[in-house]
């Protein structure tokens, strides 16, 4: 049997309204909740705590709201992490996922963009980034496939290249979720899931040209 991100929510998702606003519609703000679902479904196979952002909580699936699901970390504040850095936690609080290993790891720190623009995404990451001590994860961005050129273009821009981002395609994330559906993984290692995502450091045609 395959699985694919639409078997995991589409008619148990409900979206409240203020979040629907005319830049984005419905069906765009439902495509960025199912993503964010399989992410958390993902890092419950894997074993990671997953964080959602703070403006995104009232959304429900399956009758509960996104932070009553397995696996979601409620507060930030139960994250030293990124709790012992104020700044750094205000700047965590939108993004739109974080991956939370044994209290003490952060395996990835991801924007999902689904029709809107890349940059919002890089500028919260970066900011969270700057308020932290040097710290190993990963910066990723979540995007559909047929956006893959403009993510590597402005993850190139010279603000940027210190997050070292790295793409995270919907197709990938299907076949990720679809993998943890059908295999109960463990023992995961960094570069099973680096397979998974595309570096886009220096990987333009061209490089980037400051305009």
């Amino acid at each position: 049997m395959t699985f694919t991100i639409a078997d995991a929510f589409y008619d148990a998702l409900v979206v409240p309204d203020e979040l629907v606003t005319t830049e984005l519609d419905i069906e765009a703000v439902r495509r960025h909740s199912q993503i964010q679902i399989a992410l958390i479904k993902i890092g419950q196979q894997l074993g990671f705590r997953t964080w959602i952002a703070q403006n995104d909580k009232g959304i429900k699936y399956q009758n509960k709201r996104l932070v009553e699901m397995e696996g979601v970390v409620n507060s930030l504040r139960d994250e030293r992490i990124i709790s012992a850095f104020e700044e750094a936690y205000k700047a965590a609080l939108l993004i739109d996922c974080i991956w939370f290993k044994n209290g003490k790891l952060m395996p990835a720190v991801m924007e999902v963009e689904h029709s809107t623009g890349v940059t919002s995404g890089l500028t919260r990451m970066k900011g969270l980034q700057d308020a932290l001590p040097p710290f190993l994860t990963r910066y990723v961005i979540v995007a559909p496939d047929e956006d893959r050129d403009k993510v590597l273009r402005e993850a190139n821009r010279p603000q940027f290249q210190s997050l070292n981002v790295r793409y995270f395609p919907y197709s990938a994330v299907e076949e990720l979720y679809s993998l943890c559906q059908r295999r109960k993984i463990r023992g995961v290692t960094e570069e099973f899931l680096d397979s998974f995502m595309e570096p886009t450091l220096g990987q333009l045609e061209q490089p980037y040209v400051v305009q």
